[in-house]
């Protein structure tokens, strides 16, 4: 490397840039890594300027995700051919060999990437590479109160135990690990008194919350009640969930919890039972069905969205045709479409009787079809009821949006006058007047 700085610690000048590609689980811990950059001095920029150092935090879970962080990499070297380029994150850990990097860190030992980095510009060598399949212990990276979303992300779980025949997250991520309980309500304390109103609850597989210690199948919804108890903080949001993990006591549980939002991502996958058992789920579509019921049943108002693959190995036109019906019958208010992609030491690609790209992308786009249709009969259920939305961000009309507690999108349609008073962070009560493209038209009822 060209560039060494004289006290490690003390870069008062370096720019860093860094950039997250992949889940909420990545953009937290992206944020934490900025956030400790920029307390010790660094002067951080976006990725698209010119740096000194560019860290990449990288996603693995798709062959498309992989094209991409490579891109990006490449693309830091071009802002600035003299600086450090950093690869972090779950390619970084399952392919390094084949990123064009300085350094690749991966997923052992983020929490800890300023002093390694630091450490690395003043020695020029790279630390010994730690096996994710050891580590068992959560990575704390402490308080991360400096985030780039209204709704502020908390990662209270790292790792997966499943093995999906799919996916290389497990190995990339490693085993489950749990964070402990005191550092979670720390850091929800800290995000209330730093104004945020809403939490959304990250980890790899977060249903699987204290499984590694033993702990009952409540503590998830334990850990959520002792949440909800911090004054300042309006309301809680969980990312994706398993449908077995939706037992009636968890439901019965969650339901009397009046901060948590009825927003409940289930991971579907297939619709087909074959295929399901294919893939490693550890659930079939009778156990899905009554997670759906359940939560239905317990919550007047909810919001079921879920993710699909299509185009597994195997998966003929009878068991999409399985696929497509389930989907209706469940009537998930957002559908996310994604083609199977083989990742590399998965036991998927040993899988015979391949489905062409070709058949996967009409199948994708037949199932993204029906996702609008979901989509469009949620929000015309939604029409005439009021409901509390967090505003985000303005579009390029000056518009308000954000969205309900139960996930859908809003517009506010008042006049520019009466949307210019109105802040980033804030919960209005709204009407929901109508729907068009995937985002429901609403107007001030009050405000909190």
């Amino acid at each position: 490397m060209n560039q060494t700085f004289p006290e490690a610690g003390r870069p008062a000048r370096a720019r860093v840039a860094v950039e997250n590609l992949g889940c909420k689980v990545n953009r937290y811990e992206a944020d934490a890594i900025a956030q400790r950059f920029r307390q010790a001095g660094y002067s951080l920029v976006e990725y698209s300027e010119k740096a000194d150092i560019y860290i990449l935090n990288t996603c693995g879970v798709t062959n498309e995700a992989a094209r991409k962080s490579r891109q990006q990499l490449h693309k830091a070297k071009r802002h600035n051919p003299e600086a450090l380029v950093v690869a972090i994150g779950c390619q970084a850990e399952l392919k390094p060999d084949e990123l064009p990097a300085d350094l690749c860190i991966g997923n052992v030992g983020k929490e800890n990437l300023l002093e390694t980095i630091e450490a690395f510009l003043l020695s020029g060598t790279a630390p010994d590479r730690v096996e994710i399949a050891g580590i068992r212990d959560f990575a704390e990276f402490g308080s991360v109160t400096e985030q780039r979303e209204t709704r502020a992300y908390l990662k209270v779980q790292d790792g997966c135990n499943n093995f999906c025949s799919y996916c290389a997250i497990p190995l990339a991520r490693g085993r489950v690990r749990s964070r402990e309980e005191e550092q979670v309500l720390a850091e929800a304390f800290q995000l209330a008194e730093q104004g945020y109103k809403e939490v959304v609850l990250t980890g790899i597989h977060v249903c699987s919350y204290g499984e590694d210690r033993g702990e009952s199948s409540t503590a998830l919804v334990d850990l959520i009640a002792k949440i909800a108890a911090v004054e300042g903080l309006e309301r809680i949001r969980l990312s994706s969930l398993e449908p077995q993990s939706i037992s009636a006591e968890f439901v019965d549980r969650a339901a009397h919890i009046p901060k948590l939002c009825p927003h409940f991502h289930l991971s579907l996958q297939s619709g087909s039972d074959v295929i399901l058992k294919a893939m490693n789920r550890r659930y079939d579509t009778a156990v899905y069905r009554d997670a759906v019921r359940r939560l239905r049943e317990a919550f007047p108002i909810v919001g079921i969205t879920t993710d699909v693959i299509v185009g597994f190995p195997g998966e003929t036109e009878t068991e999409f045709a399985e696929t497509l019906t389930f989907c209706e019958e469940m009537a998930f208010s957002r559908l996310h479409v994604f083609r199977y992609s083989e990742r590399p030491g998965t036991k998927a690609v040993r899988l015979p009787a391949k489905v062409t790209a070709q058949v996967a992308k009409d199948r994708s786009e037949r199932l993204l079809a029906l996702g609008d249709q979901l989509q469009s009969r949620a929000l015309a259920e939604a029409e005439g009821r009021v409901a509390e939305v967090l505003l985000e961000n303005r579009d390029n009309a000056g518009h308000w949006q954000g969205y309900t507690p139960d996930y859908l999108l809003a517009e506010l349609t008042d006049a520019l006058t009466v949307q210019d008073q109105l802040e980033e962070g804030q919960i209005v009560t709204l009407r929901l007047m109508d729907h068009v493209a995937g985002r429901i038209r609403t107007e001030i009822n009050a405000v909190l």
